[in-house]
């Protein structure tokens, strides 16, 4: 499972919304459809797509209905497959990626387009691991600080405002290399 469940979409229907049904069916491993209430006005369907758009998450009118996707796992072709792994998952095809989980050891080689936080997040002494499914990661860092990472949010409790942190950017780097669980709680 990815991180993307039926719980989460359920969070994005709040009091704002019309009251009613809302059933929320999973089309497959990274897709849920949700049926709306018949006092859902179109409305209602433009300002549920818009607040379920955030993050990786993608939404789009279907036929009155709504259907949410997990855009991180999504391939670059629609015609391809996910890439198979052994336990049946799938590969994510947006993970920051310089390196194969088979060429783990060259995931951390410092290379001259390196900027300074990639730099960092693959030179210094952080242990990262698995703290809740989800994609919720807890790093140690050499400080002796802790940082909880999402990596469904891309959002890291460390006070650097960049983009992405050198503590995402290890996480990401580890999970590739396949030296964490992914965030579904598999291992590579």
């Amino acid at each position: 499972m990815t991180g993307l469940t039926a719980h989460r979409v359920a969070a994005f229907i709040t009091d704002a919304f019309p009251d009613g049904r809302y059933t929320i069916k999973r089309v497959d491993e990274h897709q849920f459809r949700i049926d709306l209430p018949e006092t859902a006005s179109p409305w209602d369907v433009l300002r549920l797509v818009e607040s379920l758009s955030v993050g990786p998450l993608s939404a789009d009118r279907r036929d009155g209905d709504v259907l949410v996707s997990d855009t991180r796992w999504s391939t670059v072709d629609a015609d391809d497959e996910p890439d198979a792994v052994a336990d049946g998952g799938a590969v994510p095809a947006s993970v920051d990626s310089e390196c194969s989980p088979a060429a783990a050891e060259n995931c951390f080689a410092v290379t001259p387009d390196d900027d300074p936080r990639t730099e960092r997040a693959k030179t210094e002494d952080m242990d990262v691991s698995l703290l809740k499914k989800g994609g919720i990661y807890e790093v140690h860092s050499a400080s002796d600080s802790y940082y909880d990472v999402d990596v469904v949010s891309g959002e890291c409790s460390c006070p650097d405002t960049a983009d992405r942190c050198k503590h995402l950017r290890r996480v990401d780097l580890e999970i590739t290399a396949g030296l964490v669980p992914r965030p579904d709680g598999r291992l590579p």
